[in-house]
């Protein structure tokens, strides 16, 4: 299962190895939507704009899908690119007026996509093998985890701002191989999950002791 919540409105999007895009009020525990994926594939990430009221999902055939939730059933798919050539293992929709919808596949080729254009604005390409990616929501960077057990941090513009490779400390282990991140929504904080039953945090900020 995939989810995606959206603080404001109290509304759950939720999907998976279905070919709908089910959503929750979780304020009266009922269903309120199904939107049809019109896709064969499982549906793999999912990211909602609750001020624009589009949802984007990030499926295994590669392809990444643009839905108004305005709209009917059998309207509501608004957009679908197909420039991934793999599973697509984040899809990300910037929660800004003009936000762009990141998406990465597991050959490491992270694509900017902005909602009303069908092809991609930038294309940026990191490693291949990789299993989890973030967005961090306030500062233009965005990280990403491989099966290769290391993390890459980079900016905007792809350019690698950190590589972490060793657990803290001396003779430090190698870390395993990375099965989720997430960012602190403010703060320059990266905790990141492994194979390894390892939970780490990692920060910019220069740590005391």
């Amino acid at each position: 299962m995939v989810v995606d919540w959206e603080q404001d409105t109290g509304l759950l999007m939720t999907s998976g190895d279905v070919r709908v895009v089910r959503i929750w009020d979780t304020d009266r525990e009922m269903k309120v939507q199904d939107i049809p994926t019109g896709a064969d594939s499982c549906v793999t990430s999912l990211s909602c704009d609750s001020q624009r009221s589009l949802v984007v999902a990030g499926l295994g055939d590669g392809s990444v899908r643009l839905f108004d939730r305005r709209m009917g059933p059998n309207d509501c798919r608004v957009m679908t690119y197909r420039e991934h050539g793999a599973w697509v293992v984040k899809a990300h929709l910037q929660k800004e007026t003009d936000g762009h919808i990141i998406s990465v596949s597991v050959n490491g080729d992270v694509r900017f996509f902005e909602p009303r254009s069908p092809d991609s604005v930038n294309v940026l390409q990191t490693v291949k093998g990789l299993t989890a990616l973030d967005i961090h929501p306030q500062a233009n960077l965005f990280a990403c985890g491989s099966m290769n057990q290391f993390i890459a941090v980079y900016n905007a513009n792809g350019d690698v701002i950190s590589n972490i490779k060793y657990y803290d400390g001396f003779m430090g282990q190698r870390i395993g191989a990375i099965s989720c991140l997430a960012f602190h929504p403010h703060w320059p904080h990266l905790a990141v999950g492994s194979n390894d039953y390892y939970m780490s945090i990692y920060s910019a900020e220069k740590r005391l002791r």
